[in-house]
């Protein structure tokens, strides 16, 4: 099983090769660089960037390889990345308005590939290398084995502290009606849910505790929350938020991956 970081020459593609790096440190499996060629990516600097990770994963004890394909065409991608038996592919946002929608990232999402997807977006370089606290979002208790065990492996390879942030989403109308009483049995609730994560948090090199947000807007409370956060990272289960709402017409993963503050991952877990 291997690890892959999608690179396409940037500085912000590489930057989040760092993460696929460390990843892939801590699961101890190898990784895979990769690099579709298209008229957009200078070839050049793609090789630089596969030499500078590739140096590094070696002074890291980390096995390497690269790959470029000269066919950049959706088909050619998805035979060659379904023929590896991945664990989880790295790759980045762009920098403008729509950092996913119509991106290489959307579209390895849409490929329906036998592995889970990571789509970065970097805000701070510097806050790569070391990770003092990083973020999981979720909604309410919905926390899956998988999102866990992804930002588990995430806050052990940098030994952070974790939190889990739970938004409870109502109306207007039942939030203002939310007293401390009630407020406090549905944390109660959410916590009973979720002590599994924090037993198994126990035997991992990590700190773990558990926020509590009720809101008539998710997204909004999670940039909120971010911006007050002193954390360097974030992941969000990205899955359930990549739809467009019925009421507003926005894709939610779209806003909080523009507007997060802080370096952000958003993670697609393979759907079995």
């Amino acid at each position: 099983m291997k690890v892959i970081a999608a690179l396409n020459g940037t500085i912000t593609a590489e930057s989040m090769a760092l993460y696929a790096l460390r990843y892939a440190k801590g699961q101890d499996l190898p990784l895979l660089l990769f690099h579709s060629q298209n008229e957009k990516d200078d070839l050049d600097d793609v090789r630089a960037s596969m030499d500078r990770i590739s140096t590094l994963a070696l002074s890291q004890e980390v096995q390497t390889e690269t790959v470029i394909l000269e066919d950049a065409s959706h088909n050619t991608v998805k035979t060659f990345l379904a023929g590896i038996d991945t664990d989880v592919i790295f790759c980045c946002t762009r920098k403008h308005k729509s950092p996913i929608i119509g991106s290489f990232s959307e579209a390895l999402t849409k490929m329906d590939l036998n592995a889970d997807i990571a789509i970065v977006r970097i805000v701070n370089i510097s806050a790569i290398v070391d990770i003092d606290k990083m973020i999981l979002s979720i909604k309410e208790d919905r926390l899956s084995v998988k999102k866990f065990a992804f930002f588990a492996s995430m806050a052990s390879t940098y030994q952070a502290e974790g939190e889990i942030y739970a938004v409870s989403v109502m109306s207007r109308m039942a939030l203002s009606a939310v007293d401390i009483h009630k407020a406090r049995i549905r944390i109660g609730e959410i916590n009973y849910n979720l002590r599994h994560y924090m037993k198994l948090s126990h035997f991992m090199p990590f700190t773990l505790h558990i926020e509590h947000g009720f809101t008539e807007n998710e997204t909004q409370s999670v940039l909120t929350h971010i911006a007050k956060s002193t954390a360097q990272l974030v992941i969000i289960g990205a899955r359930r938020l990549s739809f467009t709402s019925v009421f507003n017409r926005e894709m939610p993963i779209e806003k909080l991956m523009c507007e997060a503050s802080v370096n952000t991952i958003a993670y697609y877990p393979k759907e079995r």
